[in-house]
């Protein structure tokens, strides 16, 4: 009876060090699974654009990223943006032209975090552009294509919390002889652990 006893402990101890073990095991893949999650960061704006006097104009967009983090301050990784356009022009008859065209870009980025709240930020873009112009014969949008590269400062608001606002102000090194837009940009948008 007395082995039987000890026969049994010795199983019960066995089995308390095999079930410790894979807790261990499954802590340690947790811990590893978190670790990767938690250096993913996604963000993005939504830029806003109105215009009205003689000619109307509305811009609504949408710029999503993705970011990793190789280091606790250090990013990289891909930003798409897509901008809807309605311009409308009154004509001296009273005949109004419209037209809608849409913009879009892809690029990739990379961030460093210098101070809590501050950030710079390089991003290499390449655009494809509409940009629409009035003839005799009304709108046309003549397209064109850019390799952008911006570079600047950031700003982080908000608490030390997931989300987070974020101004960011660049300047385009390499701007396209066909635009007319100015080589800074002004961005706002949001970010989730970044």
């Amino acid at each position: 009876m007395r082995n039987i006893v000890i026969v049994l402990c010795c199983l019960g101890f066995m089995s308390l060090d095999i079930k410790a073990q894979s807790l261990t095991r499954s802590t340690d893949k947790d811990k590893k699974v978190s670790s990767s999650n938690r250096r993913i960061w996604y963000g993005g704006n939504v830029p806003l654009g109105l215009g009205f006097g003689s000619s109307t104009l509305i811009q609504f967009g949408l710029s999503p990223m993705l970011g990793y983090k190789l280091t606790p301050d250090f990013s990289v990784g891909p930003r798409a943006g897509f901008l809807y356009s309605y311009y409308s022009q009154r004509l001296i008859n009273g005949q109004v032209e419209r037209v809608q065209p849409l913009s879009w870009s892809a690029g990739i980025f990379s961030r460093y975090k210098f101070v809590d709240r501050f950030f710079v930020h390089a991003e290499y873009e390449y655009a494809n552009e509409a940009v629409p112009y009035y003839t005799s014969n009304g709108f046309e949008v003549q397209r064109y294509n850019a390799n952008n590269m911006h570079l600047g400062l950031g700003l982080l608001q908000g608490g030390g919390g997931a989300m987070r606002s974020e101004i960011l102000l660049l300047y385009n090194v390499n701007p396209s002889p066909l635009s007319s837009k100015s080589p800074l940009s002004l961005r706002f948008g949001l970010n989730w652990h970044f």
